[in-house]
């Protein structure tokens, strides 16, 4: 079956911990700021992408990436689940931390509509219609979240880690949110690309050469950018080994998935190529749009805006002439929590 690529697409800031509903007419000028014609947070410098409609678009079609590839919302299926069955005389709770665009918190709302959800972030999104059941704050979780502690059935973190400054902390801290039993799911995404034999792929530098990535070095380039800021970007991938040595939580696990850029992979069967072509094509376009966000930072960086150019062209070339087979590894980590009194960690 082929898939068509267009149809696809179709009040006082401070410093201390809060919980704060965010209203975008009231609040836009105390929480963002412009830089080039995009739209950042103001409240976090380790962050590098905008917080404006082109990048809540770039997010929905990361989203639908991760439904397509996981078959549902979340991992460890039927543990969830039995976490958020109903109870008598207890109130379900799931926090998204992070939120973003808040699809992930949406479709859990959707699907658990006896449960309430949060999601939270530095600039959440407000022009979706929310169910009665969810709703969004303004938290910066690098503050921590004394006020959610012991609160919630389910905590989940994606793509989180860029704007932490300590992810195993962020670890501890979503793990001290959380019930005695309930789960906490975080995924993460690799920026280290692999080739189609799953060895580290080639940058391009100079003029480039057959073989070699342009979205490989730009990655790479902002990696460093990310580090001169502060972020600690190799701790994206240990989210499971965080898990396992914390003290509030137990049986930890993790699944990898390698996840290809562009529709270049082909199934074993009419489905699996579908779901393959689907996700090549939307993580080619989310791609795209991922280097484009961070230019602006990057150049504020001071990178010089033709080599920001040359990261661009390179890898809109490469990604639409598929002469450059790449696959995005996600790490999707998950752990229970225990009995532990959160002030012991």
């Amino acid at each position: 079956m082929d898939v068509d690529e267009e149809s696809l697409t179709s009040s006082a800031v401070t410093n201390s911990p809060s919980i704060y509903t965010y209203n975008s007419s009231r609040d836009g000028a105390a929480l963002l700021r412009f830089v080039q014609g995009r739209v950042f947070n103001a409240q976090n410098e380790l962050y590098l992408f905008p917080a404006d409609d082109t990048e809540f678009a770039r997010l929905e079609k990361n989203h639908l990436i991760h439904l397509v590839n996981l078959g549902r919302l979340y991992i460890e299926q039927e543990r969830v689940q039995r976490v958020l069955a109903p109870a008598e005389g207890e109130q379900k709770r799931i926090l998204d931390m992070g939120t973003g665009v808040g699809a992930w918190a949406i479709g859990m709302a959707q699907e658990f509509p006896h449960a309430d959800v949060v999601g939270i972030d530095l600039a959440p999104n407000t022009s979706a219609s929310l169910p009665p059941n969810c709703r969004f704050e303004f938290d910066d979780i690098n503050l921590g979240l004394p006020h959610y502690y012991e609160t919630f059935d389910i905590v989940h973190c994606r793509g989180l880690s860029n704007g932490i400054k300590d992810f195993k902390w962020l670890i501890t801290e979503a793990a001290k949110c959380l019930k005695p039993g309930g789960m906490i799911l975080v995924a993460e995404g690799d920026s280290t690309l692999f080739n189609e034999h799953h060895d580290v792929q080639e940058m391009a530098f100079g003029s480039g050469g057959p073989g070699q990535s342009w979205l490989a070095r730009a990655l790479f380039e902002s990696n460093n950018v990310m580090r001169q800021r502060g972020s600690n970007v190799e701790a994206r991938l240990l989210g499971y080994e965080y898990m396992a040595s914390c003290s509030l939580l137990t049986d930890a696990g993790e699944r990898v998935r390698m996840i290809p850029i562009g529709p270049w992979q082909r199934g074993a069967t009419p489905d699996e190529d579908q779901r393959k072509q689907i996700m090549g094509i939307l993580m080619r376009q989310t791609h795209v749009e991922l280097i484009k966000s961070m230019a602006t930072m990057v150049i504020q960086q001071g990178y010089p805006p033709a080599l920001v150019q040359q990261f661009i062209e390179g890898t809109e070339r490469e990604l639409n002439d598929l002469s450059v087979h790449l696959y995005v590894k996600w790490l999707y980590s998950y752990a229970t929590r225990n009995n532990v009194p959160y002030d012991a960690a």
